[in-house]
């Protein structure tokens, strides 16, 4: 049996022999993060190396080495129009002529003909192969924090069923059709259970410095931080991922 996923809000399910062996290595790590940042500001980047990290790249190790075969729990901040789907089906990467026809059902069933229409004459008139509308194609976006879901930057996908891709193909039209889009199905926040490296495009070279982080933050050497990455998962998260599909304001998904 897998060992329960990391969780990087709850230190208690980080591996013991991360806080065991980074933490001695915390005041070291601030020094030279101290060091780096005076340099960089400095006119000395221009002609000297970089101060050496050796206690940073060796809390790096140990985190890699760790979490070479464990699960991270992310967070997938959406709007839903039937949460059990989710929860049978996982998640699927964006298909944005799938979205548009789900999102035209919904419309229809919600008896909206008018954003309908908005959407038909909006289909016949702009380029939907522009890389504005199909951008975010083949790809599922979440963060590794709970914090992050609430600072702002996730609105959009609370406010807009559909996500970016369909809050950008909205946004060119009517304020009809926003509004349309923004009363189909409701806030929600999928918590899925990924591997820590080999899926996320990010996590190789992110995971170590969040949890780096993460640990002065909490060891008050810093200031809260905000130094995590955006998650971007390029296949579906299958079904057996899912470890809860709860209402955005849900204890369980922001707590």
């Amino acid at each position: 049996m897998l060992p329960p996923a990391v969780d990087l809000d709850r230190k208690q399910s980080w591996p013991a022999a991360i806080v065991a062996e980074v933490t001695p290595l915390l005041p070291s790590i601030l020094t030279e993060c101290q060091a780096t940042t005076a340099f960089e500001l400095s006119g000395d980047r221009w002609h000297k190396p970089t101060p050496p990290t050796l206690s940073t790249k060796a809390a790096y190790g140990i985190i890699n080495h760790q979490m070479a075969d464990r699960r991270i729990k992310v967070f997938h901040a959406t709007r839903l129009l039937d949460f059990d789907t989710v929860r049978r089906e996982g998640l699927r990467p964006l298909n944005l002529d799938h979205q548009i026809n789900t999102m035209r059902a919904a419309l229809l069933a919600a008896g909206q003909f008018a954003s309908v229409c908005e959407i038909d004459a909006l289909i016949a008139t702009v380029n939907i192969s522009d890389d504005f509308f199909r951008g975010r194609e083949g790809q599922i976006w979440a963060t590794p924090l709970r914090r992050l879901l609430h600072d702002g930057s996730c609105d959009v996908f609370f406010d807009h069923w559909g996500g970016e891709a369909i809050q950008r193909l909205a946004a060119t039209t009517s304020r009809q059709l926003v509004k349309g889009i923004q009363s189909l199905g409701a806030p929600a926040v999928v918590t899925a259970s990924i591997p820590a490296f080999g899926c996320c495009t990010f996590s190789d070279w992110r995971l170590a410095p969040t949890m780096v982080n993460l640990m002065l933050e909490r060891a008050t050497m810093t200031e809260k931080s905000w130094g995590a990455w955006d998650v971007l998962v390029k296949q579906a998260i299958p079904a057996e991922w899912i470890e809860s599909v709860l209402p955005k304001d849900d204890v369980s998904s922001v707590g």
